[in-house]
This record gives C-alpha cells, structure tokens and sequence, in this order.
C-alpha cells in the first residue's frame, strides 16, 4: 500500500459512514470512468487497425521490401544488412 493510500484510510476512518458512502459512490464513478476509458481507446486501436487493413496498397513489381528496409536503416543509421 503506498503512502497516499495509508493516508486516504486514515482519513476515511474519521468520516461518518454517510460520507463515506459517498467516498464510496466517487471511487465506483472513477472506475468506472476509467474502464470505459480504456474500452474506447481499445476501440479506436481496433477501428484503425481494421481501416489499416482494408485499405488496397499497391506496389509496384519492381518494390522490394527488404531491400528498402536495408536502405533505409543505412540511410538512417549507417547500418549495412
């Protein structure tokens, strides 16, 4: 438990149980807040991931990308594959 934590239940501890019903009330928002949070950005993740994939890239015959890999990172870095 760290610090702020000890220091929150000792706080708590000295509240009336109606307000720390609403301590309680706060703290369940707050999660809850912040699990739709992380579905919304999971969603965003999944939605261009899926744009990413549906998009028609072409290449031309003649793309070889281990070969631009290899230029780029010697362009980049003076690494040579």
């Amino acid at each position: 438990m760290t610090a702020i934590q000890q220091q929150a239940i000792q706080l708590i501890r000295r509240l009336p149980d109606e307000k720390v019903l609403a301590i309680i009330t706060l703290a369940s928002d707050e999660i809850y807040l912040s699990e739709l949070q992380k579905q919304s950005n999971v969603l965003k993740k999944e939605t261009a991931f899926a744009q990413l994939e549906s998009m028609d890239i072409s290449f031309a015959d003649d793309f070889d990308p281990q070969e631009e890999l290899a230029d780029a990172l010697e362009e980049k870095y003076g690494i040579t594959c």
